[in-house]
């Protein structure tokens, strides 16, 4: 049994230096377009192709530097490892690549005899083949026929695979089809005919979508197909190798699948169809599954001991160049946060920045507030960026401050305690300036600043007082967040509101007019909201407290009666995070294992 366990790349394509370790079971690479994640899997492609390194010029991040491409296997049996390093040079603008020269001979037998043991299958962004004769089809194809279990529980797989011939069969090489057919008939003794499994939702509709694409369109080769077409047949395929290897009693191969977005064109149900399969195939026995994504579906579905937090690698672009990081969770520290992104707050995956709050009142309010209130450019006077200027100068004064188009992402982290978690991981993840925590300022405060002081200490390495936490991005807000609304003025809006819907209604007037009454001697320091969710969820009872957060935003925001320092913070937010765009932190200190 094997392991990839670590690449270490230099001065190939976008990635100046980089070492990227891989989890035991699937290991999933995130961020944004154009970080250039399919380079890595473009690298770690390189060494399973002995005979053929495909390198070129243009692969040269600097053309004055060699590539220079090591890649660390575990053979967890004999706990022993395998080393296999390319090195690629420019000598008279041609590019010269060895590989069995960096060996000896019985290093250079070693590793052919390991490359004979792997399968390695390696699926682009656009589904096609490019080499006809090694396509990623013909290799899976390969891969279920080579499970060849002589028993009634496997029929249903090769009948389903008759079925993915049948559809294709037009479009593969002459030879491969030939081939297949020739094994499934030797596989199968019975006589049967070619039946559709009607319970197996993957298989059902596979022939049909091929036959309409046949009649709207020449085609050729499997290449024709739509990307949706194709990622339709991925889908059986990996379904039907799933299918087969269950009842193989050991993986003898190393089997490593590499994908481009799985998600690509994909229906949501689909895509969490795909997850299933990538997840289930990632857990055999000497399986590792590697695939990049933009899919908050395949980032958020962690399995205690198979794919956890620590499995996510995080590229970037830093100065055009390639960057990855990886979380830590060494200790534990953010299995809660894991189950927090299980259900909602994956966003954090794909941002540039985060702005971390309570509640979801907060998380409703603050991007509507960014969203609908009424930007000027006197709201940029006091912003010296050239961002700003350039903003007011184009008179593109609301794009400066919609968080959509910044890529700020606010999260809440369901209770107060759990904020200084989610900064230490934000923290982590992005970069330390661009994660902002906001929390109120309430009875147990002095409980919430031992924690904000560790956290500050445990991210910044730095001891600080409550006067300096504004300069790590904490931001603590006098009282209760609805304190900066101009309650008055909700008073108004809510009364406006339930007087209009109850006018004819004497005894519910009054009962009205009383809780008014309660909300016009409310004291400054008790939260407004326990009298107007009191009043909405009695007297409209579909409004709960998101309905309530969201519609009272937006009128405040309209009529801009908002509380103006409650302003002046988040335009200081964004600020700070066109301040910080693109002065991103990296470690350079691995370098030097190259040299």
């Amino acid at each position: 049994m094997y392991q990839l366990k670590e690449i270490r790349i230099l001065n190939y394509k976008s990635i100046d230096y980089s070492i990227v370790k891989f989890s035991k079971n699937k290991t999933v690479f995130v961020w944004k377009n154009n970080a250039w994640k399919s380079n890595i899997l473009k690298a770690i492609a390189l060494f399973f192709s002995w005979e053929h390194k495909d390198i070129s010029f243009e692969d040269f991040n600097d053309k004055n530097k060699d590539i220079i491409l090591e890649v660390d296997i575990i053979e967890l049996n004999l706990n022993k490892n395998l080393s296999l390093k390319i090195i690629a040079s420019i000598l008279d603008w041609k590019v010269i690549v060895k590989y069995e020269e960096n060996y000896d001979k019985n290093e250079r037998k070693e590793i052919l005899d390991f490359l004979k043991n792997v399968n390695f299958i390696y699926i682009p962004w656009d589904r096609n083949s490019y080499n006809r004769d090694n396509s990623w089809y013909v290799k899976i194809l390969d891969l279920i026929i080579d499970n060849k279990i002589e028993s009634i529980e496997n029929q249903d797989v090769f009948r389903n695979l008759e079925n993915v011939l049948k559809s294709v069969n037009t479009l593969l090489p002459k030879d491969e089809n030939t081939k297949f057919s020739t094994s499934l008939s030797h596989l199968n003794n019975t006589n049967f005919s070619i039946i559709k499994n009607e319970d197996n939702e993957i298989m059902k509709n596979l022939d049909e979508i091929i036959k309409k694409e046949e009649k709207n369109r020449e085609l050729r080769n499997f290449d024709d197909l739509n990307i949706w077409t194709k990622n339709f047949v991925l889908m059986a395929l990996f379904d039907l190798y799933l299918k087969s290897i269950w009842w193989v009693k050991k993986n003898s191969k190393f089997k490593i699948f590499i994908i481009e977005e799985p998600e690509n064109f994909l229906h949501p149900h689909s895509i969490r169809l795909v997850d299933k399969l990538l997840q289930d195939i990632s857990e055999i026995e000497n399986t590792q599954i590697i695939y990049s994504t933009h899919s908050n579906e395949l980032v958020s579905n962690f399995k205690k001991d198979k794919f956890e937090i620590d499995s996510i690698r995080f590229v970037y672009k830093l100065n055009s160049l390639t960057k990855v990081k990886q979380i830590e969770n060494k200790y534990w520290d953010y299995d809660k946060i894991m189950i927090n992104l299980m259900f909602k707050n994956t966003d954090v995956f794909f941002s540039d920045a985060v702005i971390l709050v309570e509640w979801e009142t907060e998380k409703i309010s603050i991007p509507n507030i960014y969203e609908y209130r009424p930007w000027n450019e006197d709201d940029l006077k006091d912003c010296n960026l050239n961002s700003c200027k350039k903003d007011l100068w184009k008179n593109k004064v609301s794009d400066f401050f919609n968080l959509n188009l910044k890529n700020i992402s606010v999260i809440d982290v369901w209770w107060k305690w759990a904020l200084c978690d989610w900064y230490e991981f934000c923290a982590e993840l992005l970069w330390k300036k661009n994660v902002f925590a906001i929390i109120d300022r309430d009875a147990n405060f002095v409980d919430d600043k031992r924690n904000i002081e560790r956290s500050i200490k445990k991210v910044h390495k730095v001891h600080v007082r409550e006067e300096m936490y504004i300069n790590y991005n904490w931001i603590v807000l006098d009282w209760e967040f609805e304190n900066y609304y101009k309650w008055d003025k909700i008073k108004e809006y809510l009364a406006t509101v339930l007087k209009e819907r109850y006018k004819n209604d004497y005894l519910t007037k009054k009962e009205i007019n009383h809780l008014i009454y309660k909300i016009d001697n409310l004291k400054f320091n008790k939260k407004i909201s326990v009298s107007y969710e009191k009043l909405f969820k009695t007297y409209l009872r579909w409004y709960g407290k998101p309905t309530i957060a969201f519609n009272l935003c937006i009128w405040l925001c309209q009529n801009n009666w908002f509380k103006r320092w409650l302003i002046d913070i988040l335009k200081k937010i964004l600020y700070k995070v066109e301040q910080n765009r693109g002065i991103w932190e990296t470690n350079s200190a691995f370098v030097s294992r190259f040299k």
